[in-house]
């Protein structure tokens, strides 16, 4: 009797097991295995869990690549202004190796006719790694193992949180799909909110630039410029975003603003060659960037701005040319020279000599 009880028990458990595990994967709220079935919609909102998914079993020709700055944009912008078919691949505080990680597995089993990537200064100086695992991303999404999607099928969290919630979206009427992982409808944007964010670093001086800065933004730019020959079937559209003069007071109080305006340059430098390659400079637009009526904190800005970006795209203003890359980059060093210098007394009156010795563009 004892014997049969525990069969019993062992055959309802696996049979329970095996329908949560079937749940799962016919849901599949993260996109590990496909792309939404039964009518369902998109629902993506949680982009460590969902891009690798999204970027691998959807059907798109479009990618747009970027850091939470990039997370904003509608889908559907791109779509209208290119005729394409867009999905992200969003990673906050992005390395230049971690959304190169999301290309190279667009480019397995998709032909891509665009990529628009926001082209972030700190990215183009950051270590030449991959940061998945080192914060904590869930690697059983990423990987080509079987053996760990344990961690995905019995997870109380997919089964009881996020199965519903996309089920709930996903019934909506009105749910735009175009708005993956978009936050900005959650959030306010003003002058007294950008300030109220900005936690003004103390000054530690102006660092030295030398060869192992310039030789991580060099590697750095070389890989995407590998990529971009690599793909000429596909047109770049890479674009600088527009970051606020707090923030470049930040990075002129932290002592980078040489490092950040050379990664600036030498990007330049090196991606306008290729004919496949687009290149847009955001970061001098004074009535962006100079008005903090745009922004929530020192770098993200309102989604009006974001439209802006794709109008921009479109049309072909504010692209950089081997005609005029040079006086932009030099134009653009003049700016932050005076946004650090006098257009933040406006915010902080008591300055005294604090800032940087002036512009040096790329080159020097």
């Amino acid at each position: 009797m004892e014997k049969k009880f525990v069969t019993r028990f062992l055959i309802q458990s696996a049979a329970l097991l095996l329908l949560i595990g079937a749940a799962v994967v016919l849901a599949d709220p993260f996109y590990h295995y496909h792309a939404p079935a039964g009518g369902l919609k998109a629902v993506a909102n949680k982009a460590e869990y969902q891009c690798i998914g999204t970027i691998r079993n959807f059907e798109y020709d479009g990618l747009l690549l970027g850091s939470s700055m990039a997370e904003n944009y509608n889908d559907r912008w791109l779509d209208e202004a290119f005729s394409c078919k867009t999905i992200k691949g969003i990673k906050s505080s992005a390395s230049t190796m971690d959304l190169l990680y999301y290309l190279e597995a667009a480019y397995q089993d998709h032909e891509l006719r665009y990529v628009f990537y926001n082209l972030d200064l700190f990215a183009l100086s950051a270590e030449l790694k991959c940061h998945f695992e080192d914060e904590g991303m869930p690697l059983y999404l990423y990987n080509d193992s079987i053996l760990d999607d344990v961690d995905y099928l019995f997870n109380k969290d997919v089964l009881f949180e996020y199965i519903p919630y996309q089920l709930a979206v996903s019934l909506k009427q009105d749910y735009d799909e175009g708005t993956s992982y978009n936050w900005a409808q959650y959030k306010s944007f003003s002058q007294e909110e950008a300030l109220r964010h900005y936690e003004r670093p103390a000054v530690s001086g102006v660092k030295d630039f030398g060869e192992d800065e310039r030789a991580a933004i060099n590697a750095n730019v070389a890989l995407l410029a590998e990529m971009a020959g690599a793909h000429p079937e596909t047109e770049f559209y890479f674009f600088y975003p527009p970051y606020s003069l707090l923030w470049w007071d930040s990075v002129d109080r932290d002592g980078r603003t040489q490092e950040y305006l050379y990664a600036a340059g030498r990007a330049a430098e090196t991606l306008i060659p290729y004919e496949n390659v687009h290149l847009y400079n955001f970061l001098a637009e004074e009535d962006i960037v100079c008005n903090l009526n745009y922004y929530m904190d020192a770098m993200h800005f309102s989604a009006d701005v974001n439209r802006w970006i794709v109008e921009q795209l479109k049309e072909g203003g504010y692209v950089l040319t081997a005609e005029n890359y040079e006086e932009e980059m030099a134009r653009l060093g003049r700016l932050v020279e005076r946004m650090t210098e006098e257009d933040i007394k406006k915010y902080f009156p008591e300055m005294g000599e604090e800032t940087w010795d002036g512009p040096q563009l790329y080159g020097s």
